[in-house]
């Protein structure tokens, strides 16, 4: 992050500049950047069509190939960029977009330990946060959040990622029911265990 370890007066000043500076007219149009389902598939269907007619080697339809696939090639850049951006908050979402990674072979690498010592706690504005002991072994935590029987794993879902242990706000959680939550360390590709989840009543 550009301003993670500068100090919270200069932290104020630059987060300032840029809350200006996002007005809804320009988070429109940095919006309008990214293509829409309905562009990249125009764009794929195009290049596909422009790849099977250049296969003969006509030289106009090979250049009208490569220009097809650079258009494709630079959307995909635009929302693998969105998608590595957004993978603070959700790493699942290049996943969701199709950017899968190599999987390595099963017992390749050092095992994620259990989660130890989570705990809920709240703030001083009275907003909830979770906090454990540091896993040697993980880069990171998944919090998961289930507002129906924790006993279905189907009725899980991810809640927030943090690179810390301590202090994990949780953001976006529906405070009107009640919640159930749980956390496991990971590292890559490879996930720990969970560990037991703890309840956070509604208010």
């Amino acid at each position: 992050m550009p301003f993670s370890n500068v100090p919270h007066a200069d932290m104020i000043g630059k987060s300032a500049v840029i809350a200006q500076a996002l007005t809804p007219e320009l988070h429109a149009y940095l919006v309008s950047l990214f293509p829409t389902p309905a562009s990249i598939t125009e764009l794929y269907l195009k290049y596909e069509t422009s790849f099977a007619a250049s296969l003969k080697g006509d030289p106009e339809k090979v250049k009208a190939c490569e220009a097809d696939r650079e258009a494709l090639d630079q959307a995909i850049g635009l929302l693998f960029g969105l998608g590595k951006a957004a993978h603070r908050k959700d790493p699942t979402i290049l996943g969701q977009l199709g950017f899968g990674t190599a999987k390595k072979p099963a017992g390749t690498g050092k095992p994620v330990g259990k989660p130890v010592g989570f705990h809920l706690s709240f703030g001083n504005d009275g907003k909830p946060w979770v906090a454990l002991t540091r896993i040697s072994s993980a880069k990171g935590y998944e919090v998961w959040t289930c507002n129906g029987d924790p006993g279905n794993e189907q009725n899980w879902k991810f809640l927030v990622w943090s690179t810390t242990c301590k202090k994990i706000l949780l953001s976006g959680i529906n405070r009107s029911v009640p919640n159930f939550l749980r956390v496991r360390g990971k590292r890559g590709d490879i996930v720990g265990p969970w560990s037991n989840w703890i309840a956070l009543d509604p208010v």
